[in-house]
């Protein structure tokens, strides 16, 4: 990764032809370095990107959220039509301004020194026309969520019809919730670990969590329909396969489900073991979650993640113990994302659960 400063005002990020977690530090010093701190656009130009990982759209989030608070513009130049589609559905692209060629971006910094357009031009690369190496890992584009391939006897609600929703679309604060399994004492390897939790997912929840995958399991693109029981009542949801490869998968979340983000299932080696790790990244859709999370929420969902890696564990025969730790990355609440209240799985369930036997009586 190279930072290049353009003017008193702009500074031109170029980065590695594989983004992921490792860029994560060098990018978010940026933010806060005495260097950076007067600019006001960053441009990060992925001319040279051939491929991001799930592991890159974490630090895309976290960089939004340190950027926003001092007003930073974001920019996106360079990237490939197959990412331009994953900004869309993941909605980094309302914390990115994506710009197809440099014309744009000077239009939208509004720009108009010619020395400075000179050095953005000189520094700036194109995208490539060959499709990126991970593009079968990735979910396509999707506008509204279908379901379909599913068990009978489901409520599907909340799920169809509704679009995929990141972070950046949610209300409150943004956390970032680790869990982690050191297999010190089982011969598997990540990708065994990931194809055991891929096949026994559904199994591997607690009794109030039921997950339903479609017929084609976790692969990118697909659907897993919820039905869950919680002290505020049944709740009908789902998650939508963002991303799945041989040693990690990732689920984001349609609109109205209690969080707005992803979560992310990886295996890898560390220290001469198997590690088994499970990172969500999420904000509460809205106020009615947020006050939820708050008060009960969180902890349920600490003691479902680590109900599913005990259960992993007891699988495979391991004695190895949860460990967790979780980060509040922005304690701002978007109160631009107010009305999302409007999409409310729970309420939305709620009412199906009182109106669903007056409309089984005029079947």
């Amino acid at each position: 990764m190279k930072a290049t400063q353009a003017g008193q005002k702009t500074i031109i990020v170029s980065l590695d032809s594989n983004f992921n977690s490792s860029s994560e530090n060098e990018l978010l010093k940026l933010c806060y370095s005495s260097e950076s701190g007067a600019f006001d656009n960053f441009i990060l130009d992925f001319s040279n990107t051939e491929q991001i990982e799930n592991t890159g759209i974490n630090v895309l989030v976290k960089f939004h959220a340190r950027a926003r608070k001092p007003r930073k513009r974001l920019y996106a130049f360079g990237l490939k039509q197959a990412y331009i589609e994953l900004f869309h559905l993941t909605s980094l692209d309302q914390g990115f301004s994506i710009c197809t060629t440099i014309q744009e971006i000077i239009e939208a910094a509004n720009i108009k020194d010619k020395g400075i357009i000179a050095q953005i031009q000189g520094h700036m690369g194109k995208a490539g026309e060959s499709a990126p190496a991970n593009l079968n890992c990735w979910s396509p584009y999707i506008k509204k969520l279908r379901v379909s391939g599913m068990p009978t006897g489901i409520i599907n609600l909340n799920v169809g019809g509704r679009r995929a929703a990141g972070p950046i679309q949610g209300f409150g604060q943004l956390w970032e919730k680790t869990y982690k399994l050191h297999l010190i004492d089982v011969k598997l390897s990540p990708e065994q670990i990931i194809e055991i939790m891929k096949t026994n997912f559904p199994g591997f929840q607690p009794s109030q969590n039921r997950f339903y995958p479609s017929e084609k399991g976790i692969k990118p693109g697909e659907i897993i329909l919820i039905n869950a029981s919680t002290p505020g009542g049944q709740i009908a949801t789902g998650v939508l396969v963002l991303y799945a490869d041989e040693h990690s998968f990732t689920f984001i979340t349609p609109q109205g489900h209690p969080e707005a983000g992803w979560v992310t299932f990886t295996a890898f080696r560390e220290n001469g073991s198997t590690m088994m790790q499970i990172q969500g990244l999420a904000r509460a859709s809205d106020p009615v979650y947020e006050v939820a999370f708050r008060l009960a929420g969180s902890s349920l969902q600490q003691q479902i993640w680590t109900h599913v890696l005990e259960s992993l564990a007891k699988h495979v025969g391991s004695s190895a113990m949860v460990q967790f730790n979780k980060q509040c990355l922005d304690y701002l609440l978007q109160w631009s994302r107010l009305f999302n209240i409007f999409q409310n799985a729970q309420i939305s369930s709620m009412l199906y659960a009182i109106s669903h036997p007056f409309r089984g009586s005029q079947k």
